[in-house]
């Protein structure tokens, strides 16, 4: 089991374990976009709690989340740091690291001077997750974490599939990426050069031949 060294029973027993101190007090994270009202900041740590009722379908997100940070943390991927499990009678909760970057979402709305970048930076960690045949099963520009590095986050539908599989659910995820919504919150539609900018980083860490291909033919077939 990946992540039996990260359980614990209690939140103290995971805080004492983490940072020190047995009793933390939560805030809500106020940033524009946030939607996730389960989730809480430990005010001067870095430390996030994911909040998960203890009934199956939640315990099956929480482990299978965990699983995802681990498999992507392993072959290079950015994402926020696991520091525990929280498994009681009541919970079953991911305590994680807080990134303090804004999301993709806000950089293309505002224009940022750094979106090229950060556009290809996102590429990059993508292509890393493709090699290995990952897909986040959530992909939009929200879950994506921008400042000087990147960091890909909310991992509960995160999967690694075989390659027949994998690249037809590829088309999918890379369409809903460049089409990112949220609901009826927002939705952004990326330009033409800004996907052509995100496959930039992906081909910089990419090397499979027939995933690249499916992806130069999912940009071709959207040229308008």
């Amino acid at each position: 089991m990946k992540y039996q060294h990260l359980k614990y029973a209690s939140e103290p027993e995971l805080l004492q374990a983490v940072v020190g101190f047995s009793e933390l007090k939560t805030e809500r994270i106020n940033k524009p976009f946030h939607h996730q009202k389960r989730v809480r900041i430990y005010p001067g740590t870095e430390i996030v709690k994911k909040y998960r009722s203890n009934n199956p379908r939640a315990i099956n997100k929480t482990y299978r989340e965990a699983n995802a940070h681990i498999s992507l943390d392993k072959i290079g991927v950015n994402v926020p740091k696991l520091f525990g499990i929280l498994h009681s009678d009541k919970e079953c909760s991911l305590f994680m690291q807080y990134i303090k970057y804004n999301p993709l979402t806000s950089l293309i709305i505002s224009s940022d001077s750094n979106l090229p970048q950060n556009l290809v930076l996102a590429g990059r960690e993508l292509g890393k997750m493709f090699e290995y045949g990952f897909l986040h099963g959530d992909l939009t520009s929200y879950h994506i974490l921008a400042s000087n590095q990147i960091y890909v986050i909310d991992l509960e539908a995160t999967r690694q599939f075989q390659k027949d599989e994998f690249h037809k659910k590829l088309i999918k995820e890379w369409e809903k990426f460049i089409d990112s919504t949220q609901g009826k919150r927002w939705r952004i539609l990326f330009s033409k050069e800004q996907e052509e900018m995100v496959f930039e980083g992906v081909q910089q860490t990419l090397s499979n031949r027939k995933t690249r291909e499916v992806l130069e033919n999912i940009i071709l077939r959207n040229v308008k």
